[in-house]
């Protein structure tokens, strides 16, 4: 049996996206999937299932249309990626305040143009001090400034990006990992 971290993106934000953690809980339940934890409102959970990544991030993706009525990005990631993300962390220095560091999970690799398109966002905005790291399925960022008022977010961030993704802080992301830990 294989453990999943699920994270949804864009849930329970800025009062859109509106989906209770029971709703979850349950709607993850009755796909068959065990030993169902949430974390916080922000769409975090913590699964155990014998089905393969795709199969199940096709159900939960399919269930929380019908819940929802509307499409919810879904990102998928093993006890043992959410270890390598820990590991590579090129901030980990800055890591002891774990709201100012956090990590993008994206559904695939940033678009070949990301690089590019970061860089014109840290020059359009040089007064703040925040640092990127694209890594494959993860972007990390330091937001020495705290994360409220960064450039990187939003339709500038989308835009850059070229594929779906879901940020948390670390934190998060080490709650995760250690619930995940089976």
């Amino acid at each position: 049996m294989s453990t999943y971290v699920i994270l949804l993106r864009a849930v329970n934000v800025g009062g859109y996206g509106k989906l209770s953690m029971s709703d979850f809980r349950s709607t993850l339940c009755s796909l068959g999937f065990k030993n169902v934890e949430t974390y916080i409102q922000s769409g975090n959970a913590v699964i155990d299932s014998n089905l393969p990544p795709d199969k199940v991030h096709h159900s939960i993706t399919s269930a929380l249309q019908k819940l929802t009525g509307a499409s919810v990005d879904v990102i998928l990631r093993t006890h043992e990626q959410l270890e390598r993300v820990i590991r590579e962390n090129p901030f980990a220095s800055e890591a002891s305040d774990g709201a100012r560091v956090h990590v993008a999970f994206l559904s695939a690799p940033a678009a070949p143009a990301a690089p590019a398109a970061f860089q014109r966002i840290a020059e359009k905005y040089p007064s703040r001090r925040d640092r990127y790291q694209l890594a494959g399925e993860h972007i990390y960022f330091h937001f020495p400034d705290g994360a409220a008022d960064t450039k990187f977010a939003g339709k500038a961030l989308e835009k850059a990006i070229g594929c779906p993704g879901t940020g948390r802080n670390w934190n998060t992301v080490l709650k995760l990992h250690a619930m995940s830990k089976r």
